[in-house]
């Protein structure tokens, strides 16, 4: 694989950790991880596409080697002003996005505040959050919503973090939970994935206060505004077999100028699980749409 460099980038009073490949002159693309990732999750996508762009892949606040924040601080319009400093500190006037369910969402968040900067984007499963989903099925009212993420913050404030003993703990634990990756992916992800402290202990670099979604986050009004203000192609994927369903048909009607790949028998990390289509779809989306496009 090619070694990718690093920068740091000033969000505010934070210090946001940036994974880069490919020649800065090159067409910029953005490489937006999920909840609970980091940014060399993209490693594999970075370096198929770096003889053509200009990657650049955040460790968002909280996540990876960035700087974490304050429990309130992880609201999806921060992550999405975080972005917006990163581009702007590299000067990108006109740019492209690669998302993975937390990282799609903002990504279409970002696309639709800037139509005028965002080129095209890509999304595994980004739709909906959660609470969107949840919403739908049981609406819960605001004040209650409200107490739920009060008790969930309080909780976490209190929590002491044990961490593992040994890298092979944690290893084990995500066998476990990703049944579907082979054993070099998850030797790769779980090297940038832990950190250890003054114990000896090992820990998730995560911060455990960008789970709960504050109760004002999302709802489904300001989902499908989002759609309808996204004007650049969007390419879509989605697994068949995972927990994260196909958003309703009227919700997709308001994306204009999308498609969908299904990828049968994949589940919420099809980026690694089925890696050479989601490679080829993608590198020929940015093909077409971004580096070449057909109205260009």
């Amino acid at each position: 694989m090619i070694e990718p460099r690093t920068a740091s980038v000033c969000a505010g009073m934070l210090r946001l950790n940036v994974t880069l490949w490919g020649d800065p002159a090159a067409p910029p693309v953005l490489l937006l991880h999920g909840l609970r990732d980091h940014s060399r999750s993209w490693d594999w996508t970075a370096n198929a596409l770096a003889d053509r762009y200009f990657l650049i892949a955040p460790d968002l606040r909280g996540h990876g080697d960035s700087d974490w924040t304050e429990l309130e601080g992880y609201a999806l319009s921060s992550y999405v002003l975080d972005l917006a400093d990163i581009a702007a500190a590299f000067g990108l006037e006109r740019y492209a996005i690669v998302g993975h369910s937390l990282g799609g969402a903002l990504g279409l968040r970002l696309a639709a505040a800037f139509p005028d900067k965002v080129a095209a984007v890509s999304g595994v499963e980004c739709i909906e959050m959660p609470l969107v989903r949840e919403e739908r099925a049981k609406p819960v009212p605001y004040p209650a919503r409200l107490r739920q993420w009060i008790d969930q913050r309080q909780a976490n404030r209190a929590r002491t973090r044990s961490g593992y003993a040994t890298l092979a703990e944690a290893r084990a634990r995500m066998l476990r939970e990703q049944q579907l990756l082979d054993a070099e992916t998850i030797d790769h992800l779980l090297a940038h994935a832990m950190r250890r402290d003054g114990t000896g202990a090992w820990h998730w670099k995560f911060d455990p206060g960008t789970l709960p979604r504050p109760p004002f986050d999302q709802f489904g009004r300001e989902q499908d505004q989002i759609l309808e203000a996204v004007e650049c192609p969007v390419l879509l994927q989605y697994g068949d077999a995972g927990w994260v369903p196909m958003p309703p048909p009227e919700r997709m009607a308001r994306l204009r100028n999308h498609r969908v790949i299904p990828f049968p028998g994949g589940t919420h990390w099809l980026h690694h699980e089925q890696r050479g289509k989601f490679i080829r779809c993608v590198s020929d989306f940015l093909d077409l749409e971004y580096r070449n496009p057909p109205n260009a």
